[in-house]
């Protein structure tokens, strides 16, 4: 009877793990488009940025009224709901004729993909022992970023057969399928009552006062901010720059960070509960990173080389879940869940905030056409997000003995 009841819990996470999935590789999509949006759409790089993060604005906004929902409602009819409005969302994307129609297009996907995430966290903690959560949570983190590693290496090819409109369009048609999966395998397990009060009172004064909550949510945000913003946008641009005359090996590169971070982020929080020394590994992962971006952007290394180094970056950069491992020690067991969500906004920040600062930047170097040394100097904010992260759990790990 157990066994039954895990492999029905197993079925209903992992078709929402599929449609975490589905949200990362619409989340990167554009990063396999950028000259064919600019051209199409009369885009400048500044705008062709706004329009990558303008899934994340809206994503990070919507993630706390996301995690309200799920307490709320039924989670295979949220996200199915969820999933047939991205697929008006892919629909009216395809279909921009604007700059306007692509940016509003981009952020109905995220309003539409913000419940994914924290329902299959959800849906983890009631179906599994709660000890389970943090290796099955890491695994669902793992497929949502693997997701993201099939855009790059499947849409460049769809995109030169049939264009990046009709691409986004057999999209939609997945998305559809996706939809019906949902509605019919998703479930709570029998006997599951939902107990969150509508009037719940959550202490937000207290939470947005500590000072080391917000220091493990920079950490965070420095960290992740690789993977959103360089492997998400401008990461492919990049590559195929430096290495003139192979995009195939350009795109490999950027989608062997997704599967770094697929890797690293269930075999780093692994290691952290086996030696009890998070905030050391966070440290760890921090100078390494910073190691790691540097050879990525000012190396002359062949391209195999920059394969394995993008594979052991997107590892380290795993490192960015254990935030919400420390996140949980510094609230009430009843501000957790908002906790999280919390963090988790400030760490998807990147994406909004970074993908149009870099556009902005080698709009602003660049002369006839963009260079190597052009793309390089924009990507030394992403090595001054780590210096931070660096610094802030430094201070954390002093202040916390």
């Amino acid at each position: 009877m157990q066994r039954l009841l895990y492999v029905r819990g197993a079925v209903a996470c992992g078709i929402a793990t599929l449609f975490c999935a589905y949200q990362f590789m619409m989340q990167s999509a554009p990063s396999v488009m950028v000259f064919d949006l600019s051209q199409d759409l009369s885009l400048t790089l500044t705008q062709v940025g706004f329009t990558g993060s303008a899934f994340l604005y809206v994503y990070l906004f919507c993630q706390i009224p996301a995690g309200i929902l799920a307490d709320r409602l039924h989670p295979g009819k949220l996200l199915a709901v969820g999933c047939l409005l991205m697929v008006v969302a892919i629909y009216w994307f395809a279909h921009s004729e604007s700059y306007w129609q692509a940016l509003m297009s981009r952020g109905l996907m995220g309003i539409a993909t913000s419940p994914a995430v924290v329902v299959g966290l959800s849906l983890i903690a009631r179906w599994f022992p709660e000890r389970m959560f943090p290796f099955l949570s890491g695994l669902l983190e793992s497929v949502a970023m693997l997701g993201g590693a099939l855009g790059p290496l499947t849409l460049p090819a769809m995109i030169e057969q049939i264009g990046w409109r009709s691409c986004m369009l057999w999209l939609a048609v997945a998305g559809i399928v996706l939809s019906l999966l949902l509605i019919l395998c998703i479930k709570n397990p029998e006997g599951y009552r939902n107990t969150t009060e509508a009037n719940e009172h959550y202490d937000w004064g207290s939470l947005l006062a500590n000072s080391n909550f917000w220091l493990c949510c920079i950490y965070g945000f420095g960290l992740f901010v690789l993977i959103n913003s360089f492997a998400g946008l401008w990461g492919i641009p990049f590559m195929e720059n430096r290495f003139t005359g192979e995009p195939a090996q350009a795109k490999y590169a950027v989608s062997l960070i997704y599967i770094g971070a697929a890797f690293g982020a269930p075999i780093v929080g692994f290691l952290s509960s086996l030696l009890g020394r998070t905030i050391l590994i966070m440290q760890i992962s921090a100078i390494l990173l910073i190691l790691c971006s540097c050879y990525i952007f000012f190396s002359n290394c062949d391209s195999h080389s920059m394969c394995f180094c993008c594979f052991f970056t997107g590892f380290i950069s795993g490192g960015y879940l254990l935030v919400f491992a420390e996140v949980r020690k510094l609230v009430p067991i009843a501000m957790e869940g908002v906790a999280i969500a919390a963090a988790n906004a400030v760490t998807l920040m990147g994406g909004p905030l970074i993908q149009p600062l870099i556009g902005w930047l080698l709009e602003q170097n660049k002369g006839e056409e963009l260079t190597v040394s052009n793309y390089s100097n924009a990507m030394v904010i992403f090595i001054l997000c780590q210096l931070l992260s660096f610094v802030c759990i430094t201070i954390y790990r002093y202040r916390r003995g």
